[in-house]
């Protein structure tokens, strides 16, 4: 038990997993396999893109490719980390997903739903 919390400890922190895998030379990530879909091996594109790894599943809205994020579509990200759409929203790459990120992050902005039948008000 004490192995894997010792192992925990390192893997939870992002800078003290980079820095064991570069002491032990390790290159794997989400990112970096061939056969993965969310980072390849393309040298045009951030090490980073598509760490996060593969969707969780239940896709909503337009699917980003690029980022942590690559491959997940808008509404996952919002389920797993609203953070992260808040922060990406002024970002010049999202122009195209900025109506949608406004619609999951800010509930004011919301378009106004028909009144639903036998409700009354």
């Amino acid at each position: 038990m004490r192995e894997i919390n010792e192992a925990w400890e390192i893997l939870k922190d992002a800078a003290r997993r980079t820095a064991y895998d570069l002491s032990t030379g390790s290159t794997v990530s989400a990112a970096s396999t061939s056969d993965s879909p969310y980072g390849g091996d393309d040298p045009n594109r951030p090490f980073w893109t598509g760490a996060m790894g593969p969707p969780p599943g239940r896709p909503f809205g337009p699917k980003l490719d690029f980022g942590i994020y690559a491959g997940w579509t808008i509404g996952e990200i919002s389920r797993r980390d609203r953070g992260y759409l808040v922060w990406l929203h002024d970002k010049p790459e999202v122009e195209a997903f900025r109506a949608e990120i406004d619609k999951l992050t800010n509930p004011e902005t919301e378009e106004p739903q028909e009144p639903r039948r036998g409700w009354r008000r």
